[in-house]
């Protein structure tokens, strides 16, 4: 059995069901929702928060707070994600080294290992001061 699995709703639409939960998400083509791109660059964001969520339970570092914001950028000739651009926002105050670790941990997201170097990546990480 497949873990996602997907169907054409018609007009640009679709449905996708994450198989072992059950949870749908819809995407949407004509720009009333997350489209295929929207979703690829949220999936960067995500990825890297989720990794430095690992880092941080197995180091007892304390994230309540964190943000992400996400925008993508589109290039033409051929139409594909030309930029991604992230900002983290941090709500706790963290030691140089818990900020090396998080900094060193959303670095090595698979999404972001994964996208093509023709994505540029641009990660800001905004401590607080």
């Amino acid at each position: 059995m497949a873990t996602i699995s997907g169907k054409y709703l018609g007009n640009l639409c679709s449905e996708f069901t994450h198989n072992p939960s059950g949870t749908k998400i819809k995407i949407d083509g004509n720009g009333k929702g997350f489209s295929p791109v929207d979703l690829t660059a949220t999936s960067l964001g995500a990825c890297m928060l989720a990794m430095m969520g690992y880092t941080a339970e197995s180091k007892g570092i304390n994230l309540e707070g964190l943000s992400v914001e996400v925008d993508k950028v589109m290039a033409d000739a051929p139409r594909r994600i030309g930029e991604i651009n992230i900002i983290v926002n941090f709500a706790q105050m963290y030691t140089d080294k818990e900020k090396m670790l998080l900094q060193r941990a959303a670095e090595t997201c698979p999404v972001k290992k994964t996208l093509s170097s023709e994505c540029e990546i641009n990660v800001i990480m905004n401590f607080p001061k």
